[in-house]
This record gives C-alpha cells, structure tokens and sequence, in this order.
C-alpha cells in the first residue's frame, strides 16, 4: 500500500470518527435539553398530522373553514383524551387504594415468613464444615432477629399512632416532599398543556404551509429522504405498539385465566384479578424487568409463609407466560424491528444514566429506528448485512485451491 493512501486512509477514519461525535453530540445535547421544552410542539405536530385526513375530508364535504373544523377536531381529541384518562385514573386509583389496604391487612405473616426463610436457610448449612456451618448460623439468626426487632418496632409506632391523639408528621416527610416537588411543576405542566393545544390547533390548519416550507429547503433527493424517514418512522412506531399491546393483552389473559382457576381450586383466597393481572402485564412488557419480577418473589414468600400450593402456582403461571412469550414474541415483533439483547440493555443502561427513568424507552426505540433506516439504506451508520465485499472469500477459495494443488503435486512426487 503507499504511503499516500495510507494517509488517506487514516484522514478518513478521523473525518468519520468527528462525523459520527458530532451528530452524537448533538443528539446528547437535544435530548438533554431541548426535548422536553419542544415536546408540546413535537406532539403538537404528530397530533395535526394525524388529523389531515378527517380535516380534509371534512372540509370537502362540508362549507365549513378549515380553521373550524381543525378547532373542532382537536377539541373533540382533548375531551376524549381527558375523559378516558380521568375514567380510568380514577378506577385505577380506587383499586390501588383497596388493594394497598388488603395487602397491608397481611402485614402479620411478615414474622412468619421471616422465621420460615431463616429455618431454610439455617438447613442448607448442616452439611458444612463444623466452624463454618457455627459462623453462618450465628449470622442468620442474627439478621432475622435484627428483621424482627426492626418489624417489632414498626408495628408498635403504628399502632401508638394509630391509637393516640397525635400524629407522627414525619412518617409523611419523604412522601410529602414528593408531593410538593410535584406541585411546584404543575404551573410548568399546564403550561406546556395549554401551549401545545394552542400549537396543535395552529398547526393543524397550516399543516400544508409548513411542510411546503420544509420541502423547499431541500434538495429534491433529500426530500425523498425525509419522506421515506417519515414512512418508515411511523410504520415502525406502529408495528412496535400494534405488536407490544397485543402481547401486553395475551400476557394479560394468561394471568387472569391462571389466578382464576388458582382461585377456583381454592389455593388463591385474594381478589382484584384484573390489577394484578394488568400491573404484572404492564411490568412483562418493560425491557429486561418482565413478570418474573412480581410473580416470583410472590412465589417465594408464598412457599415460605406456609402456602406451599399457591407458590408452586405461580411458579406455573410464570414458567407458562415465559414459554409462550418466546414462542410469541418473535411472530408478533417484526425481524426488522428486533435489536440483539445487548444492543437493548446497552440502550437502556445509558439511558438511564443519561436522561433518567424516560431514557431507558426513548432511546432503545430510537435505536430500532435507526436500525431500520439504515437496513433500508437512507441511513449509512454501519455496514448492512449483505453489502461486504466478496473478496476475503474469494482469497480464501483461491489459498484451498492452492493448498489441493501442492498436495496432488506433493503426492505425485511421492509416487515417482
């Protein structure tokens, strides 16, 4: 190789390298803070674009203006947004509130299965060396007797509490501090709420003007671009909600046909199936966490406070979800929308660290989006599948070619 074209070589390398930081920068830089102050706008946008078609067809068929219609139109998408939302927050609320107050009437078997998990554990040290088998002990018992005097101590400061005349205002703190932190950023909130619906109405009527001007500032093979970018962008949003919510409703049938016959056969004497049911679907369908991470620590204590029949039903209920979500999964989840596991926790990971709890969705699925643009080729972030060269194979077939012949000639000397 020249030394000039290795130059060139390397200056490529580096032009990429501050390429690709560039837009990554920009990209930490967007998400970190402008998202937020331009999502009512963002939403805003998606919410008139979605709207073209009613308005169009309203307007052609009717004398209405165009600027009515739209008002009309996002109008009647706010009253249903904000019926739906206060119907079902106000359901979700009331059941919350009944179970929390169930659960905590079964506080009591806490000391049980605190003793149950220090006999089992105690039982796995018999067959250790004598010291050993001392030391451990000694510590199990010392930690459930710290759990227990640590439970103790709770429970007489709630009922004192509870039976007195006072109130213990700092039990409240944390919970209050939330609270107030929260209330200081509903003026912000309503804000945006107001701004973005002012926005949607806006953009709704001029949506045509807008995209115009956008189209005018590109050149032509850029606006076939960005119109397919478009395309696919929402067609992958789509397919991953379309395909998401459908497991999220088989994954809550399961549950509820599974608590059902437990409780049918009497092992499950609880209620508020269709909660519990939706919570363990909606945590399933969280990256990484799935329903293992309620159904088995429920097993678990359920085998250690004595129901032995009601743990082993949930460990069948688990291992059945789990078995048919490997089977559903991939059908339901297009191949072009899947990403390797590592790219997801990878994803997840530094999105958590970067942009909190909303960055452990947002940028897995920017990620997929990218990973489609790319297999479709309006992006070229990394080599497709398919496009390498052939050539590392056709020196390989020509070294076996190589190789056959030195043996036949190897061979037919041997021979003479």
């Amino acid at each position: 190789m020249q030394p000039a074209s290795v130059t060139e070589k390397h200056r490529s390398v580096l032009i990429n390298f501050f390429y690709y930081a560039l837009i990554l920068g920009a990209a930490y830089l967007f998400l970190r803070f402008a998202f937020w102050p331009l999502f009512p706008f963002m939403l805003a946008f998606f919410v008139a674009m979605m709207l073209q078609k009613p308005v169009n067809f309203i307007t052609k068929k009717t004398p209405l203006k165009r600027g009515l219609v739209s008002l009309i139109c996002v109008l009647l998408i706010l009253a249903i947004v904000i019926s739906l939302v206060t119907l079902i927050g106000t359901t979700v609320f009331t059941r919350v509130r009944d179970f929390v107050t169930d659960l905590m009437s079964n506080f009591e078997s806490l000391p049980n299965f605190i003793r149950q998990a220090e006999k089992w554990l105690l039982g796995l040290t018999e067959k250790l060396p004598a010291s050993v088998q001392t030391a451990l002990q000694n510590n199990i018992e010392k930690l459930a007797d710290n759990l227990l005097v640590s439970f103790s101590d709770t429970e007489q400061q709630l009922t004192q509490n509870a039976d007195g005349a006072g109130f213990d205002f700092s039990v409240l703190k944390t919970p209050l501090t939330g609270v107030i932190s929260t209330a200081s950023k509903v003026p912000n909130i309503l804000v945006a709420f107001i701004v973005g619906v002012i926005a949607c109405c806006f953009m709704t009527v001029d949506y045509k003007r807008i995209t115009n001007f956008i189209m005018r500032q590109l050149a032509p093979a850029r606006r076939t671009a960005l119109l397919r970018t478009k395309t696919l962008t929402l067609s992958t949003l789509g397919k991953m909600a379309k395909a998401y919510g459908l497991i999220m409703l088989i994954t809550f049938c399961e549950l509820m046909l599974g608590l059902g016959l437990l409780k049918l056969v009497g092992i499950y004497k609880g209620g508020y199936l269709p909660l519990i049911a939706a919570i363990i679907a909606i945590v399933d369908i969280l990256p990484i966490l799935g329903s293992g991470t309620i159904l088995i620590p429920w097993a678990v204590i359920s085998l250690f406070t004595g129901r032995v029949a009601l743990g082993i039903g949930l460990f069948v209920v688990y291992i059945i979800i789990s078995v048919l979500r490997q089977f559903i999964e991939p059908r339901l989840v297009a191949g072009q929308l899947g990403l390797p596991p590592i790219a997801t926790l990878l994803g997840m990971y530094f999105g958590l660290k970067l942009f909190s709890i909303i960055g452990m969705f947002i940028v897995p699925i920017t990620i997929n989006i990218l990973k489609v643009l790319n297999d479709e080729g309006i992006l070229h972030l990394w080599k497709r599948k398919g496009s390498a060269e052939p050539a590392p194979q056709l020196e390989l077939r020509s070294f076996k070619i190589k190789s056959k012949r030195k043996k036949e000639e190897t061979k037919h000397e041997q021979n003479h």
